[in-house]
């Protein structure tokens, strides 16, 4: 006699339990804790060897009072105030003498102009490093990063003036750059030791897609196609365009025909 198979009995189903709520580690890694330490200690050490470093440089400059960058005259000696600025390692602190033009009334300082600071300011190097965290975050926020990355206390307004001071003075290099390209009695870019691709500038748009079965085309050549239906909402795509300038083809100031490449992605 042939054995029935009884029908199974489906599993019930089993609700999975709630997710748990994630949570942060309560305590900083040994390593992070080690690093920060060692910093610690040694960044006093390090700005007592850089303040060494620019004592021995100001020492080296000629006391003899130099000519005026500008119009060439001879400086006359006004004081030698104790400036200080702001560095990766800490605040500096440097006396500084100060000439003065009687022609122009230019006031000169060439230990500062040496190396390249400016009184009561931030350094060159820490500036840089400010402005990169200032075009990617707030500056609230870039502010206290700058304390946890570099161990160096600015407030938020410093962080902007860095920001705008560096954006001013690239934006003055790339006009000056284009003046002297778009003039004709400027020398042409080597293009020697150029890359074979510079990008010049990237951008995006919304541009609206017409999604068709079929090509549009023509019934000839004196005819013209009717417009467009409107383009619905969510058929807007975003297109990313970069120019690029090819040096192997050759470069031409930007008043005449330049051979360009633009891509899309």
């Amino acid at each position: 006699m042939a054995r029935h198979r009884q029908p199974r009995t489906p599993p019930a189903h089993v609700t999975p339990p709630p997710p748990t709520r994630p949570r942060l580690a309560e305590e900083v890694p040994r390593l992070m804790v080690l690093e920060r330490e060692v910093e610690d200690e040694f960044r006093p050490r390090l700005l007592e060897a850089l303040q060494r470093r620019v004592e021995a440089l100001a020492a080296g400059l000629s006391e003899a009072a130099p000519n005026c960058p500008r119009c060439a005259h001879p400086l006359h000696y006004h004081d030698s105030p104790t400036v200080s600025w702001l560095t990766r390692f800490g605040r500096m602190r440097a006396r500084a003498s100060r000439y003065r033009c009687p022609a122009c009334r230019l006031e000169h300082r060439p230990l500062l102009a040496l190396l390249g600071v400016e009184p009561g300011r931030i350094s060159g190097s820490l500036a840089r490093m400010l402005a990169l965290l200032g075009v990617v975050v707030p500056y609230e926020l870039a502010a206290r990063l700058a304390w946890l990355f570099f161990g160096a206390q600015v407030s938020p307004m410093a962080v902007w003036r860095a920001v705008q001071r560096l954006g001013e003075a690239a934006s003055h290099h790339q006009e000056a750059l284009s003046q002297y390209h778009a003039d004709s009695r400027s020398e042409g870019a080597s293009t020697v030791a150029a890359p074979e691709v510079v990008v010049l500038g990237v951008d995006g748009c919304q541009l609206g897609m017409q999604v068709r079965p079929h090509r549009r085309r023509r019934p000839s050549a004196e005819a013209s196609l009717p417009p467009l239906p409107p383009v619905q909402d969510g058929r807007f795509r975003e297109v990313k365009t970069g120019v690029l300038l090819c040096p192997a083809k050759g470069w031409r100031p930007p008043r005449d025909v330049t051979v360009w490449c633009a891509v899309s992605w």
